[in-house]
């Protein structure tokens, strides 16, 4: 039987008395030769790895080679430390030392990476070698220093985050997400994205002769609506114990709502009660509130194209006399909520700059019609720096007391649209006006809180008002 003599570089077929394999050009071992060894016997096939497939670049790395393998130059066929089908050196040696886990600074120089790449510009006939050489000692991997102590571990927050007090969503930690175990970025969580509650979120106002309550609702993210009370002192010379009251709901379409209705909410009720501490009488302090009240409002607006926006409504109650001076633009709404016996008949004192209310007043649509429409909130009138030209509503009615007059936005209103139905709902609403206000929002959570709520009751006592007067 006649023994296959392979060469052991490339396997490749050789005869017995070749001093160089025909496929690759490697010089063939000396016991392949005719008379090596003393004899011709069989060829030593290894079944490891051979030394010229496995120790590329052994010269570049330093390393001793095989001592089977004898490495020869031959410029021009293929490298002389591996056949074609091998794993190639890189152009200029570029895998030497780094393909072997070395650094790529030259052992046998002090130079570092950075030193080679800040000294001269080789010459571009020496492109080759140097630039590669470059190249590698910039993405190479350092060498490998004193081990650094591991980083502290991050403390993680307890979650869901401990309450305070009897606000489940005021955390201690600003910086955590109620809803998730992430982190806040500018009011909103990095993780789930939510926005975070904020003060406003719920509401309470306690007034010597007025209260207020607003929530953000179970649809909404934040609180778009406000509130502001003022109550006039009782030893003030002018309008004692008067009370001023001004709800706002911010459109939602527009940008910064809730900033325009915190605005529009505090500046409209400090004007109205500075003016009536000086004497004017409600209807004229009511529309100087608000023309300042859309000033400052339209000075928030970063251009008429963004423009905050909200609704307005607000109320000066005189205890002595029990009369009620409203002034609204937009949805909001005023009413006024009998006491029962020999008061008034509970009524609503404003009417919406609405498209609804539009269509119902030219007679095109029902009012069952109009609110049933998808446009039937859609505002004709608002506060804001787009708002143009707005027509100012006020009114002054004096209702026989007892009672109370009610300032809500659309998230109580839009449950509970008629006059009667707010009062039936809450019984004796003037005699506990805190209660009443808190109930208010109750019922509109439970009937859905499909938008933001704020109810504001003012207490008309018994004994006071008189005759209701016309509308004007």
């Amino acid at each position: 039987m006649t023994k296959v003599r392979t060469c052991p570089a490339c396997a490749g077929m050789v005869s017995a008395g070749d001093s160089f394999c025909e496929g690759c050009g490697r010089t063939l071992p000396e016991r392949n030769r005719p008379g090596a060894g003393g004899r011709g016997g069989p060829d030593q096939v290894p079944t490891a790895p051979q030394p010229s497939l496995s120790g590329l670049g052994t010269e570049a790395s330093g390393t001793s080679p095989e001592a089977e393998t004898t490495v020869v130059e031959r410029p021009g066929l293929t490298p002389a430390d591996g056949a074609p089908t091998a794993p190639q050196v890189s152009l200029h040696g570029a895998v030497g030392p780094a393909a072997a886990g070395h650094t790529a600074v030259d052992e046998d120089t002090d130079d570092g990476a950075e030193g080679v790449a800040d000294g001269p510009e080789p010459d571009r006939d020496d492109v080759g070698a140097q630039d590669t050489q470059i190249l590698f000692r910039e993405t190479a991997p350092p060498v490998p220093g004193p081990a650094a102590p591991p980083p502290a571990p991050k403390a993680v927050p307890d979650w869901p985050p401990p309450s305070v007090g009897s606000n489940p969503v005021a955390v201690d930690n600003p910086d955590l997400c109620v809803w998730c175990p992430g982190g806040v970025v500018d009011g909103y969580c990095g993780t789930c994205g939510f926005l975070q509650p904020t003060g406003r979120d719920h509401v309470e106002v306690r007034a010597r002769r007025a209260f207020g309550v607003s929530d953000r609702g179970l649809r909404h993210k934040r609180n778009e609506d406000a509130m502001a009370i003022r109550v006039i002192e009782d030893d003030a010379p002018r309008a004692a114990g008067t009370v001023v009251a001004v709800v706002c709901d911010g459109v939602s379409s527009s940008p910064r709502s809730d900033e325009a209705s915190r605005v529009t909410a505090e500046t409209g009720a400090t004007v109205l009660a500075e003016r009536m501490r000086q004497g004017a009488d409600p209807r004229e302090a009511t529309g100087t509130a608000m023309i300042r009240a859309a000033e400052a409002v339209a000075a928030i607006a970063d251009s008429p194209s963004s423009a905050p926006a909200c609704t307005f409504v607000s109320a000066v109650v005189d205890p002595a006399t029990g009369a009620v001076t409203v002034g609204w633009v937009g949805d909001s709404r005023a009413y006024w909520i009998s006491g029962g016996g020999a008061s008034s008949a509970s009524a609503l004192l404003t009417r919406d700059d609405s498209w609804s209310e539009a269509m119902v007043q030219m007679g095109a649509l029902s009012r069952e019609e109009a609110m049933r429409s998808a446009n039937a909130h859609a505002l004709i009138a608002w506060m804001g720096a787009d708002s143009g030209e707005i027509d100012a509503h006020i009114s002054t009615v004096t209702p026989t007391g007892p009672g109370a007059v009610l300032l809500c936005s659309d998230g109580l209103w839009n449950y509970y649209p008629e006059a009667q139905d707010l009062t039936e709902a809450v019984p004796g609403a003037a005699g506990t006006p805190h209660e009443a206000s808190r109930t208010y929002v109750s019922l509109a959570l439970g009937a859905g809180g499909k938008d933001n709520i704020t109810v504001v009751l003012v207490p008309v006592p018994a004994g006071r008002g008189g005759p209701r007067a016309a509308r004007v």
